[in-house]
Order: structure tokens, then sequence, then C-alpha cells
């Protein structure tokens, strides 16, 4: 069964993007964040597989990824690397933060909440998925404004309309009547 990058991760405490780096660092991975390819070494242990998702009407979404997907064997290997290697290889091109995500990374079971972020503070992750949830409400509400404003103006509107000018109809000696 393949395993993605965040699941090797997660065996070990570390994120899919500290793995990537890990990775990247020991020889599996070339390229960049975001850009990753699979090396002579890496393609040993992973494959990677294009994705195509399009909606020519939005901008927004991305309509081509590439996933990579790791062995049960590779964790194995990258672990017997780190452990034969004098010292950790340098990278061999520089990322932003590329030093402190390896080497601040939390250990499993760590008290403390959140990694470190630009600032040195800790984020809690709680927070970032509350943060998240609001986003994504937001867009949401964005999304859904222009067709709840045609509901409204189009169905609510006229219906009231129509509820309002029954009520003003009826006989008020009805009304009378019943009191």
């Amino acid at each position: 069964m393949g395993k993605s990058a965040t699941v090797l991760g997660r065996e070990i405490g570390k994120t899919g993007r500290q793995m990537n780096v890990l990775l990247h660092r020991y020889g599996y991975l070339t390229g960049e964040p975001g850009a990753y390819s699979l090396t002579d070494k890496g393609e040993k242990y992973g494959t990677q597989e294009d994705h195509y998702r399009g909606n020519v009407r939005s901008l927004h979404y991305y309509r081509q990824w590439t996933t990579t997907i790791w062995s049960d064997e590779t964790l194995a290997a990258l672990l017997n690397d780190m452990a034969n290697a004098p010292t950790p290889p340098e990278p061999a091109e520089s990322f932003p933060d590329d030093d402190v995500t390896v080497a601040e990374a939390e250990p499993v079971g760590a008290t403390d909440r959140g990694a470190p972020d630009s600032t040195g503070t800790r984020v809690d992750p709680r927070m970032v998925a509350i943060a998240a949830a609001l986003l994504v409400g937001a867009k949401a509400a964005q999304i859904a404004a222009p067709h709840a404003q045609r509901w409204w103006s189009e169905t609510a509107v006229p219906t009231t309309s129509r509820v309002l000018k029954r009520l003003k109809r009826q006989d008020p000696s009805d009304n009378d009547a019943e009191t």
C-alpha cells in the first residue's frame, strides 16, 4: 500500500512538509516545495501520478497537480540513511525556513501545543483549525451570495407580497366575528 509524505511523517512525529524536506535532503526528491520530482534513488521507493481537474468557469481551482506515493519500505530506508550519515547532508537548494522546519521539529508526544511560527511564538493547532473553518465559511458565504440575492428577489419578496395582499383583502368583518 502506498503512503503520502504526511502519512510517513506521522509514523515518526513529523509533518508532511518536514518529511518532504528530509526526503529532499537525503536524495529521494529533487526540486522545490510544491514542485518536487523523484530522483533515481527516489524512484526505487516512490511513484508520481499526475491529476487533472478542470473547471473552466473558475480560476480558483488548480487544474493540474502531482502526488507522490511512497512504498512501505521508504521510511525504513530513510531512517537507515539518517542513522548512517555522520552529519545531516546540507540541502542542495535553500528553501525558506528549511533548517528551522527540520531542526526544531517537535518530538512525538510533546506536551506544548503547536510548532513555532516565523516569530518564534507557538501556534495552537486548534486555533489554526478554527481560523481555517472561518475562512471556509466566509468563502462559502461569498460564493452563495449571488444565489441568495437572486432567491430573495425572485422568490422571497414576491411570495411575501402575495401573502400581504391576501391578508389586506380579507374582509374586516370576518376578523371582528372571530374575536
